[in-house]
């Protein structure tokens, strides 16, 4: 993590609390700058230190971590956790262990929330909990994740200052590990392993349009050919300031091109309009 934004973490850390308006243009910009770019073909761990950099402007997140839960196995998986900046070793543990606030949040499928995390943690646990890695925290808000009413991990935020959330952070914090979410399920779908290797990626084309249902046809028919070409850079990951200098255009108008695309199929992000592609079978 870079200098400035060290500085800018503290200096924003410092006047929280006494800051009780919320300016939710500025909020939403920058929960729509994480899921353009949030994309699969980030690892977790990437996508992890991406929304910390930009959550850390939304909430005090001192320590950000992601668990992707395993139903199977019934373990829950903490990769790439960064406190202050700093990324942690991988951790596991069972579902079942009593003593976790993150196995709690996944059993009951409710959402922590703690000002005080010494006064509090007795909603949720018997005792006080000693983390596995880093800060023994003052507040924390724990969320799950769901994926077609499933819970398929949690996201989290803890801090060492007291008294520092709101109700409306617990939604930031919904909405930016439903990115994480969303790009689970993409690479899903496509068959692209999560966590990037050193293999060949999938190269994406049009589908037949003659294969197409007639529903996904209509649907298409509704972007320009240039909007098309836009979605396509958008699916094999590059970023709008790359897609921009692939068609020589500015990167202004690459972001005209996407927030039209989102409005002709119903989405509210690139994430989201990614997935909605594959689905629809427009691209194989």
């Amino acid at each position: 993590m870079n200098k400035s934004f060290k500085y800018q973490f503290s200096s924003w850390t410092e006047g929280i609390s006494n800051n009780a308006e919320v300016d939710w243009t500025e909020q939403l910009s920058i929960l729509n700058k994480i899921a353009d770019l949030v994309t699969p073909r980030l690892s977790l761990e990437e996508i992890i230190a991406l929304i910390y950099e930009n959550v850390n402007q939304l909430m005090d997140a001192y320590q950000f971590g992601i668990g992707i839960y395993d139903e199977k196995e019934g373990l829950i998986h903490y990769k790439g956790m960064i406190e202050n900046g700093k990324q942690f070793p991988d951790v596991s543990f069972t579902v079942l262990d009593d003593g976790r606030l993150a196995s709690w949040c996944i059993r009951n499928e409710q959402d922590i929330f703690m000002n005080d995390f010494d006064k509090e943690y007795s909603r949720y646990l018997p005792v006080k909990p000693t983390p596995l890695a880093g800060i023994q925290p003052k507040a924390a808000l724990y969320t799950p994740l769901k994926l077609n009413d499933k819970t398929v991990g949690l996201v989290l935020v803890r801090t060492i200052h007291k008294n520092v959330y709101q109700p409306h952070h617990l939604y930031i914090l919904k909405t930016a590990g439903n990115f994480v979410v969303r790009a689970l399920e993409f690479a899903k779908i496509s068959a692209i392993p999560f966590v990037q290797g050193t293999g060949r990626s999938k190269e994406w084309r049009w589908n037949d349009p003659g294969e197409l249902p007639v529903k996904s046809k209509k649907a298409l028919l509704l972007l320009t050919e240039r909007e098309k070409e836009v979605l396509l850079l958008l699916i094999t990951g590059l970023s709008n300031k790359m897609i921009a200098e692939k068609l020589f255009v500015s990167a202004d108008t690459i972001k005209t091109h996407t927030l039209h695309i989102y409005q002709k199929m119903d989405v509210g992000n690139r994430s989201s309009a990614i997935l909605k592609a594959v689905e629809l079978r427009w691209v194989i």
